[in-house]
């Protein structure tokens, strides 16, 4: 079977062979122009986006009408008409800008690019009336005007060539389309292999270097950096194929996030604005800049170096840079916060081996006090807690008390009052209770910072005598409940340890009749608050005293510690709360 092209060839011979024996023949004419029709649609609907097919097409085209030169331009998927083809090796520009008439007509003056060559003929090429493509020839050879048998020619070669230049066009559209979806998956494969990989890391400094062999195998480039937003500012976090000298010191913060926030999306570093970022990443040769960013505003940006081919990035590069940054943002995160969570769990456990411990140095049990009972309890608002209690038993049926009330919470608070507990232990019994607090007072202010100190309540109860010899330093004055259901105060003391270099203290006694006793509470007690801030104070104090005075020294202890709670209700705690009942049986 004979080819299409075949046929068109054998058509073409056979026309010239007729020609030579009769030349002027009408008929014939119309042959040569049905021939070159069938020609041209031959080749085009063989190879409709094919640039050597074009070039034929137009080749036939320009030799039917005796043009010795001619350009054909098409369409791009920018609305452009771009140049597809030449024959007569014409100097043309690459587009044809000018806008297309709706039939075959003259150029028009003012396209000196075209009048140097001498094309001057516009061919308008259009399917479903919307301009595709357009075929500009020159003058017709011997120097002939074209006449209506060209331009209906030419009419007629616009019409068959509309639908293959149309189809060619969507099919190079296609191939486009379907190289970009090629490019996607292999993207796809890429960013679900590095997700994976970056899920299964948890130190940040594996995921930099994990990201950077990313985009350096990826890009094909030979240089990439990472900067990142920290409490100094923007500070280089990893890099691969940076100078030394290109790490440089931090950008302020307050430059630094200005310039993030200018970064919207995946940028060439030339576009930047200009500042210390843009200046940063033009003396590192780096080129283009994408945002790391897990919120609304970047914490830093990926910056990439150009790549050894010298090919540009493309759009689907931007979008798979900026997805892998995304995904690099979101594993940094994580092992921050991992990191984070570690740190807590490990405070965590610090704090409940420090409240192991300050709840050891409260006593075990009540002492065996002949004639008298004794309670004490103590609640941090903290994990730790600045408030103490101790009983320490003297010996000849003698009981020291104390109380003490560290200013602050927390753990600094634990650790300074821990001191003060040594203290009030090694000293207690050695000297009276006015001396002590001396004692306690030069050591606290020998070896604390200044506006450091602590309140202390500080007794001695002798059970045979019933009397208790105190000292309140600065602490919540004592409240005694005597037989008669009278409330009064143990104010004699001084100030509180810890504030001044030297101190003296008025030493006080209070004999404890059977059925009285002395309550020893912490501000943590008094200055309780509700949720609208009305203290607990003296009152609420004196209230919960009475009502439980008949009651062991442990029931007592225990309900004003439950009355507190009411009290506060969901205020919940602001301050430590201790208290320490002596009762006379």
């Amino acid at each position: 079977m004979t080819s299409s092209g075949g046929v068109v060839q054998a058509y073409r011979l056979a026309l010239e062979q007729l020609r030579s024996s009769a030349p002027q023949a009408p008929p014939l004419e119309r042959m040569s122009e049905l021939v070159a029709l069938l020609e041209l649609t031959t080749t085009l609907d063989a190879r409709p986006a094919d640039a050597g097919a074009l070039g034929e097409a137009l080749a036939v085209v320009a030799r039917e009408v005796g043009a010795p030169r001619g350009a054909l331009f098409v369409r791009d998927a920018a609305g452009k008409l771009a140049l597809r083809a030449t024959c007569g090796r014409p100097s043309v520009p690459s587009s044809l800008d000018v806008p297309l008439p709706t039939l075959v007509a003259p150029l028009g003056p003012g396209h000196e690019a075209f009048d140097r060559d001498g094309l001057a003929l516009l061919v308008p090429i259009r399917r479903r009336g919307e301009p595709i493509a357009a075929i500009v020839l020159g003058s017709r050879e011997g120097g002939r005007e074209y006449g209506a048998d060209q331009h209906a020619f030419l009419a007629r070669a616009a019409e068959c060539a509309a639908a293959s230049i149309e189809h060619g066009r969507v099919r190079e559209e296609l191939q486009r389309a379907n190289q970009k979806l090629s490019v996607k998956v292999f993207q796809l494969h890429d960013l679900f292999e590095i997700s994976r990989e970056l899920s299964s890391r948890s130190a940040e400094d594996g995921i930099v270097d994990l990201l950077s062999m990313t985009v350096m195998g990826h890009f094909m480039v030979s240089r990439c950096a990472l900067y990142r937003l920290g409490p100094h500012g923007l500070d280089l976090d990893g890099e691969r194929g940076l100078p030394a000298a290109a790490a440089g010191k931090p950008i302020p913060p307050d430059e630094a996030r200005a310039a993030l926030d200018a970064l919207t999306g995946p940028t060439a570093v030339a576009g930047l604005p200009d500042g210390p970022l843009r200046r940063r990443l033009e003396r590192a040769r780096l080129v283009l800049a994408v945002p790391l960013a897990a919120g609304p505003h970047p914490d830093g940006v990926l910056a990439i170096g150009e790549r050894a081919s010298g090919r540009a990035f493309s759009e689907e590069d931007r979008d798979f840079a900026q997805t892998l940054a995304r995904q690099a943002c979101g594993a940094l995160e994580n092992a921050r916060l991992s990191r984070v969570r570690e740190e807590k769990q490990r405070q965590d456990r610090e704090l409940q081996i420090a409240r192991e411990i300050q709840q050891s140095l409260f006593p075990a049990r009540p002492p065996e006090v002949p004639g008298f009972d004794v309670a004490g309890a103590s609640r941090p608002c903290q994990e730790v807690g600045g408030d103490a209690y101790d009983w320490i038993d003297l010996g000849d049926g003698r009981l020291a008390l104390a109380v003490a009330d560290v200013a602050g919470k927390g753990t600094p608070a634990s650790l300074l009052m821990a001191s003060v507990h040594a203290s009030v232990q090694a000293l207690a019994g050695t000297a009276s209770p006015g001396q002590l607090a001396e004692r306690v007072n030069r050591f606290l202010f020998a070896n604390t910072q200044a506006g450091r100190y602590a309140t202390l309540f500080y007794a001695e109860l002798d059970a045979a005598s019933r009397r208790l010899t105190y000292v309140t330093a600065g602490h919540v004055p004592p409240y005694h409940v005597d037989r008669r259901g009278r409330v009064s105060r143990l104010t004699d003391g001084g100030i509180a340890p810890g504030l001044v270099d030297e101190a003296r203290y008025e030493v006080g006694e209070v004999t404890l009749e059977p059925g009285e006793l002395v309550a020893v509470v912490t501000d943590g007690v008094t200055e309780a608050a509700t949720p609208d801030e009305r203290f607990f104070g003296d009152d609420g104090v004196c209230r919960a005293l009475l009502r439980l005075s008949g009651d062991s020294a442990e029931s007592v202890v225990q309900g004003l510690i439950a009355a507190v709670s009411d009290w506060v209700g969901t205020a919940g705690c602001g301050d430590d709360l201790t208290a320490l009942v002596v009762k006379a049986r």
